[in-house]
């Protein structure tokens, strides 16, 4: 009996140790850097051949890149302890190490519209911020914030929605063209087939669902892609339960596509755990992050 008893509190202490570290992961904000390189497009169908694993991180990368950004995605502010002011200090940090040509939001405000005002307050702290540094803020609409009206004016950025702005690079030798697609929800969504950008200037798309890059048309692909929406997993459990059990939607995680860099059909991807949780106010093997982004051309 006493045995049983023992391997019951082991157990008991384990699990309260597991929901215990699964509240407190996702405080702990990553500031990661990662570095896409322009390849060949291809007209290849997308599939897990034409899908290439690329290291997450970027770690001793002497090469100079042609454009910085500050990339972040699914605040879902009524539980995210990754607060604003960290969020703007990251964004000081990599614009002490050398210039940021934009701050990118991959969408997703908050979780429920009713707490509407909440998400915009937050990213308005952070469109201030980038004001006062002279750093454009640009993004785009997630699943969450289908229901949320002028979404971009109470919150402060720019909005990308079916449109694009082209940036120069601090040389003054390259541009891009940054565009977005809206997500239209969970049901019924509408693809985007074609972008608004045209073929003068490399192409970089957010995208906050990365499926969208599957409904694209071959010769509109852009060079490269930003996206969200699966949070990493948020709860990183065995066999992918998530995506196998909870969220069957979605395409790119049966391809083992749900974090980080890939090249996918010559389209450099990165994918964000973003900052916040989504329904559950837990993670797990998932930290929530802020990524600065390097392109070379």
């Amino acid at each position: 009996m006493d045995k049983i008893l023992v391997v019951a509190l082991i157990l008991s202490a384990i699990i309260l140790l597991g929901i215990l570290w699964c509240l407190t992961e996702p405080f702990i904000l990553i500031k990661d850097r990662t570095t896409l390189k322009k390849s060949s497009l291809t007209s290849e169908a997308i599939s897990e051949k034409t899908i290439r694993k690329l290291p997450r991180t970027t770690k001793n990368n002497s090469e100079d890149p042609d454009f910085r950004f500050f990339f972040f995605s699914d605040i879902h502010t009524e539980w995210c302890p990754a607060n604003a002011k960290r969020l703007c200090n990251a964004i000081r940090d990599a614009q002490k190490r050398s210039q940021i040509d934009a701050v990118l939001f991959g969408g997703d405000i908050v979780t429920y519209p009713q707490n509407a005002e909440k998400g915009y307050k937050y990213l308005s702290i952070v469109s201030s911020f980038c004001k006062e540094n002279g750093i454009p803020f640009y993004g785009i609409s997630g699943n969450h914030d289908l229901e949320l009206k002028n979404a971009p004016e109470k919150s402060g950025f720019v909005s990308l929605d079916l449109t694009s702005t082209n940036v120069t690079s601090k040389d003054k030798k390259h541009t891009i063209c940054i565009t977005g697609v809206p997500d239209s929800g969970k049901l019924n969504r509408i693809w985007q087939k074609k972008l608004s950008c045209s073929n003068e200037h490399p192409v970089l798309l957010l995208a906050h669902n990365p499926d969208s890059l599957l409904h694209i048309d071959a010769d509109s692909r852009p060079d490269f892609m930003l996206s969200g929406h699966l949070h990493g997993g948020q709860m990183k459990l065995p066999f992918r339960f998530e995506f196998n059990v909870l969220r069957t939607t979605d395409t790119f995680p049966k391809m083992n596509v749900i974090e980080g860099h890939f090249n996918i059909t010559g389209t450099e991807v990165f994918i964000s755990r973003g900052v916040g949780c989504g329904i559950l106010p837990f993670r797990f093997i998932s930290f929530p992050e802020a990524t600065i982004v390097e392109i070379k051309l």
